[in-house]
């Protein structure tokens, strides 16, 4: 089978579409299905995997993403040729593979955009929401099945409008590299003192993973157990505002920034930790989660979709209901070793069900599925159809959504 994987972001980082798309690359190809990803950009100075097909495009500032009106000509074709193209990301993903191929097209939602929305648009959250009612139904019809990894995320989408059929199936990691680190890091070579207690964050540094209210946590946390450290590893744009940030909290010698590792190096970091915090509340079912928890590390973090379907707290770790709380889950993992490992120990067991050999086989029959029923002859908007009509309803509704105030009644 000819599988094309389009993403608007395809960089070696520590970044969770970019880790799961080359995953499900490197497992498809095993099984001996041809892949090849779509994706935008420069190519990578380390040198491209194989199969990769880049069309040049305008990088989004910092981000690591991109942006285009349209594909070069190598992926024009090439797209063509799949027999399934599955992608994802929303924007610069979709509706491309919509215009371009002439097969069935899975989308993963691997991101909740109403929060980025609120996050990178100076709106409020009730506006961002206005917006994302528009554009989620709007962009994934142009698909014919979308996955979400979790239920709760297939409700937020529901919630959203969106129209077209959800199935839920999990990310899969590679568990062996993290069950079994092969050359684990130890504390003295990442600057950490042997008797702290590490609590480990992985992920992008930016506004949208809420790194700086983990910052804000972790320091009152600190205060209640001062053998606390806390280990970042990954960057991002706000990768100086954090250390700042530290400095100004007075935890700077406490946090120990690890900067990006190589996915291969992930799991020897985190053998160095003794538990997994993030305060992001804009994760689908996250990767980094997966990871720690098949590290055998408990998981410290905020009850919200996606995250609620992979810890169960009391059991993997501890949820706090709001950010506001995290200290508290914080400090209650550090106070109790005993039962630190416990959890540990009941996490390592739990990751087994997102064994990638499982994911990849349930995704692999969704796409036969496709290609047996062809739903996609059955789509309202035909194959090869541009969309660009489907940005002026947007555009409008941003247009009301930022005019000023009706002040007709002398208010």
């Amino acid at each position: 089978m000819k599988i094309g994987m389009v993403t608007a972001c395809y960089k070696p980082v520590i970044n969770g579409v970019t880790r799961m798309v080359a995953l499900y690359k490197e497992a498809l190809e095993e099984l001996g299905h041809e892949v090849t990803v779509f994706t935008l950009g420069e190519p990578d100075p380390a040198g491209e995997d194989t199969n990769v097909v880049r069309s040049p495009a305008i990088p989004l500032g910092k981000t690591g993403y991109y942006a285009t009106f349209g594909y070069n000509r190598e992926a024009r074709e090439r797209l063509r040729e799949m027999d399934i193209i599955h992608c994802h990301h929303l924007l610069m993903s979709v509706e491309m593979a919509h215009r371009y191929g002439q097969c069935p097209i899975v989308y993963t939602n691997h991101t909740r955009y109403d929060l980025y929305t609120g996050a990178y648009i100076p709106l409020p959250q009730p506006a961002a929401d206005a917006i994302m009612r528009q554009i989620w139904p709007e962009f994934t019809d142009y698909c014919d099945v979308i996955i979400t990894p979790s239920a709760s995320v297939r409700d937020v989408m529901r919630d959203f409008g969106v129209r077209r059929p959800i199935r839920v199936i999990p990310n899969g990691i590679a568990l062996e590299p993290f069950w079994h680190p092969p050359a684990p890091r130890s504390r003295a070579s990442l600057g950490i003192p042997a008797e702290a207690i590490v609590a480990v964050y992985a992920g992008r540094l930016a506004t949208e993973k809420s790194v700086a209210r983990l910052l804000e946590q972790f320091a009152l946390a600190r205060e209640v157990e001062p053998a606390l450290h806390l280990l970042l590893i990954g960057h991002g744009p706000a990768e100086a505002d954090l250390r700042q940030q530290a400095a100004q909290l007075r935890v700077e010698d406490a946090v120990h920034f690890a900067g990006s590792v190589p996915y291969e190096e992930v799991g020897n970091y985190l053998a160095a930790a003794d538990f997994f915090v993030t305060a992001s509340v804009s994760e689908v079912h996250p990767l980094t989660v997966i990871e720690a928890m098949a590290a055998g590390l408990p998981v410290a973090a905020v009850s919200s979709p996606g995250i609620v379907d992979t810890v169960e707290h009391g059991r993997t770790g501890y949820l706090s209901s709001s950010p506001a709380g995290l200290d508290a889950a914080m400090i209650a993992l550090a106070a109790n070793a005993s039962r630190r490992r416990e959890m540990g120990c009941t996490a390592r067991a739990a990751s087994s069900r997102y064994d990638i050999r499982k994911t990849v086989a349930e995704t692999v029959e969704l796409y036969e599925e496709l290609r047996r029923t062809r739903p996609d002859l059955a789509r309202e908007r035909e194959h090869g159809r541009w969309g660009a009509g489907a940005a002026t309803p947007l555009v409008e509704q941003l247009a009301r959504l930022l005019r000023p105030p009706d002040r007709s009644d002398g208010g």
